[in-house]
C-alpha cells in the first residue's frame, strides 16, 4: 500500500510541475521509497506557510498566488489537492511550493468537488485569520472550476475581484456556505434524484382515485403535481356546494 501511495505521488507531481505550478521535483523511485528535490537554502528547509513570517502586503499577494495555483490545479492538471492548507505549502524566495499530493484525486472522483470546497475553507480561513480580505468560500470554489475564464482574462479577472474585496472590506457575506450545495458530477446522479423527486411527490398527494403515472410526472413542473393541502381537487370543485356551515368542506 505504501508502494503504491509513493507511486501516485511521483505521478502527481509531474503532472503539477508539468503545468508550471512550483513543487519539489521527483527525482527517484524505488519502492516505497521517493526521492525529491529539497526546497530550502544552506540545508534549512523551507518553511511553510504557516510558519512564514510575512508583511500584509506579502500575504494579498501570496493570496491571490495560491488561488491561481488552485485554478491551474484543477483546469490543466486535472486535479483536486485534497488536503490543500497552510501545513501543505512551503514560502520559499518570494513564491509557494506545493507538496504533499500523494492523497490528489482526479476530476471524476465522487469526492472530488467535495475536497475542493475543503480546500478553498482551509485558504480562506488561514489568511482572515491574518487579517487579510479575501474572496468568499463560493466565489473561489466558482472562479476554480469556471471554465468560461479564459487564460489571458484571469489576471483581470482576479483584479476586479480585489478591487470588489477592497471596496467591500471586512464585510462578509452571512450565507457564505456551499453546503448543503448538490454537486452533481454524473448523470446517474441527477436521474436519481429525478427518481426521489417523483418518490416525494407521490408521498405528498392526496389520496384519489386516479394517480398519474411517472412519465406524465415528468411532463409537468414540479409545482404542478405537488397539491398544495388547501388546494381543492377536481371532484371537489365539480361537487355543488351542498354542505352547510355546520359542516364545513373536508379539505385535509
Amino acid at each position: 500500500m505504501v508502494k503504491t501511495w509513493a507511486e501516485k505521488e511521483m505521478r502527481n507531481l509531474l503532472r503539477v510541475r508539468a503545468e508550471g505550478i512550483r513543487c519539489p521535483k521527483p527525482l527517484l523511485l524505488r519502492l516505497h521509497v521517493l526521492v525529491m528535490e529539497f526546497i530550502g537554502k544552506g540545508g534549512w528547509a523551507a518553511p511553510r506557510l504557516k510558519d512564514a513570517a510575512l508583511s500584509d502586503d506579502k500575504l494579498r499577494e501570496t493570496y491571490f498566488e495560491i488561488v491561481t495555483t488552485m485554478r491551474t490545479l484543477y483546469q490543466k492538471c486535472k486535479l483536486v489537492h485534497g488536503d490543500l492548507s497552510e501545513y501543505n505549502i512551503l514560502y520559499f524566495e518570494g513564491h509557494l511550493y506545493i507538496i504533499d499530493v500523494s492523497q490528489s484525486v482526479d476530476l471524476d472522483h465522487p469526492s472530488a468537488l467535495d475536497f475542493l470546497k475543503e480546500d478553498c475553507l482551509h485558504v480562506n480561513d488561514f489568511f482572515e485569520k491574518r487579517g487579510i480580505p479575501v474572496m468568499t468560500v463560493t466565489e473561489l470554489f466558482n472562479f476554480v472550476v469556471d471554465q468560461n475564464i479564459a487564460d489571458e482574462d484571469v489576471d483581470d479577472y482576479l483584479e476586479k475581484v480585489q478591487q470588489k474585496i477592497l471596496e467591500n472590506g471586512d464585510t462578509a457575506a452571512d450565507d457564505d456556505e456551499i453546503a448543503p450545495t448538490v454537486l452533481v458530477q454524473t448523470l446517474d446522479y441527477v436521474k436519481q434524484c429525478e427518481a426521489d423527486i417523483v418518490s416525494m411527490s407521490m408521498m405528498q398527494r392526496p389520496s384519489v382515485g386516479y394517480e398519474p403515472t411517472a412519465d406524465k410526472l415528468y411532463d409537468q413542473p414540479l409545482l404542478g403535481f405537488v397539491r398544495a393541502k388547501n388546494e381543492p381537487t377536481e371532484n371537489q370543485e365539480a361537487q355543488p356546494a351542498q354542505k352547510t356551515r355546520e359542516e364545513p368542506l373536508d379539505l385535509q
